[in-house]
């Protein structure tokens, strides 16, 4: 009791202490304290992330790497913020503070226990870090080693939304390059960058889909994930294809940039919205002119999936139910990004299919593919389709809407398909008007002709299991103009830079370059065409073309450079199927001649037949062919082996070749250009580059 009266008189002894003090100072209101930066400064505001650890900045920790082979021994505190993650597999990232930038190589949980790729929580780009490091100098790239993830907090970007216009997936994919959008959708297929780092997402409403090109978006989502995000509209096309794109009118690939993830469900079983997306074929999608807005939208369709493997890599295909039409999936990882179709691989499956990009070549413009899922549903063709199915995919693709000469054509009139499980189908076709278009047959086979100019109804049936489909085209026949035209010999001896009009057969492709062999009786000359020039032409179609004659020559060098005809234009295409002139061709020479050519002769314009061995050799990351004689080995002219992929099945084989000899770039030798191999029952494998398919 006498205990608890001596406490109760201390504290009315504090009471009258802090009353006294109080009444000697000035009170003010409670108010909301916010931490602004001084105008002279760009300093942090001071904070307790990171207190308690001995930090150094990123200016420090330049210094402690010191010289090239070093590396630290002890670990150092670092606080920073994210400025990217360049490998979200093992967490390769670059950070910043207010000192300077350096590279983090390999991010790991606190204990080191757990890599970035695999952590459950983990900060992104533009969040703050705190890492316990190694330094070091590897080869001269100072950076930081083996991170540990002490702590981080998520810094949230701000957006403004009043600047971005809410719309759907099809009006986002209709709108202006640079509209700023707001878009909903769940998010149905992640894309890779080489080293499998993910590079963008595939975002699909009830509406449509369309692709969201952001390494950070892609780090941040899963597939099934219900998201919004302000992005940017734009077209993508690579650099390099940029001008091959424009002959064609391709605008590029149709996505979305910049983008800021405004919410996310974190649910991953959101159901995709199929349902509305339309249906097409793989055909139709890769008969769309590219011209069309299709890119990056996705279509039902029914198709072969196929796997390929290569050296090093692997491609998937996607082909309708021809097994021939049909294009690869798009990938910057080999393929590895795609190995899950492998449970698909020799199925006809039900494929939600997107035409992701436009591969633009100075020949054609062709889209590549992107699945966005894939469903095995056990596919059985209706045999009662077979005749329909025949009539499109086989008798109607043959024919083209007019001819300026006899075509000769050659056409089928039995199909049959182990995939689909139908034989012997049987085509037929009529013509209304046999003065422009008729048929005939002989050994076997029937030949369309065309005589003279007018108009023809043909009509392509088909009849099979008890049913007949039949679909009609109407072919125009238009007469021949005259023209005076001089053999290929007569061009040769014309000056650089003369008008020359020629007539010829159209022979093999020219390599690294847009054009052909052209053939006659007096000779052979290279042709250079736009790209355009080879819609509809084939292989043996004789042809009337108009040209510039031109040499490709430095008027400072003595070589006699590459004789050519350039700028060509095709004036008549009389078509058949004509087998280029080779009486002229050079057969008493070797390998070894070939490669002491003098490049102060011109021998362009020669092509010589030889023997030698196929050296094809192709990697994940290059392609190489070279032709072998004993010791001697030639050089073909090209920017990549690949362009003679025809060379590959014949690697390590010696053959006979057509060659021909060719100097584009005034080199002190003639390298080599593949027109052809002949085979020992006197066919041909011939060089095709440039043809369309």
């Amino acid at each position: 009791m006498k205990r608890m009266k001596q406490l109760l008189s201390i504290f009315l002894v504090l009471v009258t202490v802090l009353t006294s003090l109080a009444s000697c100072i000035e009170l003010v209101p409670q108010t909301s304290v916010e931490t602004t930066l001084p105008a002279d400064t760009n300093e942090a505001p001071e904070d307790d992330f990171g207190k308690g650890y001995e930090l150094i900045t990123i200016a420090e920790a330049l210094e402690l790497c010191g010289e090239t082979g070093n590396i630290t021994t002890e670990r150092y505190y670092i606080r920073a913020t994210i400025v990217s993650i360049d490998n979200a597999q093992y967490g390769k990232m670059t950070i910043q503070d207010a000192t300077g930038t350096i590279s983090v190589y390999g991010t790991y949980s606190a204990d080191g226990a757990i890599n970035y790729s695999e952590m459950s929580e983990k900060p992104y780009k533009g969040d703050e870090v705190i890492l316990h490091c190694i330094l070091q100098n590897y080869n001269g790239t100072k950076e930081v080693k083996n991170a540990r993830l002490i702590d981080f907090r998520t810094v949230k970007e701000e957006v403004d939304l009043s600047a971005y216009t809410d719309m759907t997936v099809a009006e986002a994919r209709e709108a202006a390059v640079g509209t700023k959008i707001r878009v909903s959708g769940v998010v149905a297929r992640i894309t890779y960058a080489n080293g499998m780092i993910p590079s963008g997402v595939y975002l699909m409403d009830e509406t449509q889909t369309v692709y969201i090109y952001d390494g950070d978006l892609a780090q941040r989502v899963a597939i099934g994930n219900q998201i919004t995000v302000c992005a940017s509209k734009t077209y993508w096309i690579l650099d390099a294809e940029k001008g091959n794109a424009e002959k064609f009118g391709y605008q590029g690939c149709c996505q979305l940039e910049s983008a800021t993830l405004v919410e996310n469900d974190e649910k991953t079983d959101n159901k995709l919205p199929l349902e509305k997306l339309p249906t097409s074929t793989v055909k139709a999608i890769m008969e769309t002119p590219v011209t069309e807005n299709i890119t990056t939208a996705t279509y039902k369709v029914t198709a072969l999936v196929k796997k390929v493997p290569g050296s090093g890599f692997t491609n998937y295909y996607f082909y309708d139910l021809d097994g021939e039409t049909g294009a690869y999936t798009y990938t910057q990882c080999n393929g590895k990004d795609f190995a899950w179709l492998d449970a698909f691989d020799g199925k006809i499956c039900t494929v939600y299919l997107s035409a992701i990009n436009a591969k633009s070549t100075s020949t054609d413009c062709f889209f590549r593919f992107l699945p966005v899922a894939v469903y095995d549903e056990g596919f059985k063709f209706d045999l009662n389709d077979t005749a329909k199915h025949v009539v499109e995919y086989y008798g109607m693709s043959e024919i083209l809407s007019s001819y300026s000469g006899d075509p000769a054509l050659e056409l089928t009139t039995k199909v049959s398909s182990e995939l689909l499980g139908f034989e012997n189908a049987i085509l037929t076709y009529t013509s209304d008007n046999t003065a422009a278009v008729y048929f005939t047959e002989a050994d076997g086979k029937l030949v369309m002709h065309c005589g003279k100019a007018g108009t023809a109804t043909v009509t392509v049936s088909c009849s099979y299991n008890g049913k007949t489909y039949s679909q009609t085209l109407t072919v125009k026949v238009e007469g021949a103009v005259s023209y005076n035209s001089i053999t290929i010999a007569e061009a040769i001896a014309k000056s650089v830079g003369e008008k020359v009009i020629l007539k010829g057969i159209v022979g093999p492709s020219l390599v690294n370059r847009s054009g052909f062999y052209l053939f006659d009786e007096t000779g052979m000359i290279a042709v250079i065409v736009p790209a355009d020039q080879f819609e509809g032409l084939k292989l043996g179609h004789e042809i009337i073309l108009e040209a510039k004659r031109d040499c490709f020559k430095d008027a400072d060098k003595t070589h006699a450079g590459q004789t050519c005809v350039s700028d060509g234009k095709i004036l008549t295409n009389f078509y058949g199927n004509h087998d280029y002139p080779t009486d002229r061709f050079i057969t008493d020479k070797t390998a070894e001649d070939f490669y002491n050519l003098d490049v102060n002769v011109d021998h362009s314009t020669s092509v010589y037949v030889i023997k030698a061995t196929v050296q094809f050799e192709e990697t994940a990351y290059y392609t190489s062919v070279k032709l072998v004689s004993g010791s001697t080995k030639l050089t073909l002219y090209c920017s990549s082996g690949s362009q003679y992929s025809f060379l590959k099945q014949f690697n390590g084989q010696e053959v006979t070749l057509e060659i021909a000899p060719c100097n584009w770039n005034n080199k002190t030798f003639y390298a080599g250009c593949v027109l052809a191999v002949r085979m020992s029952d006197g066919s041909k494998v011939i060089n095709t580059l440039n043809f369309v398919a």
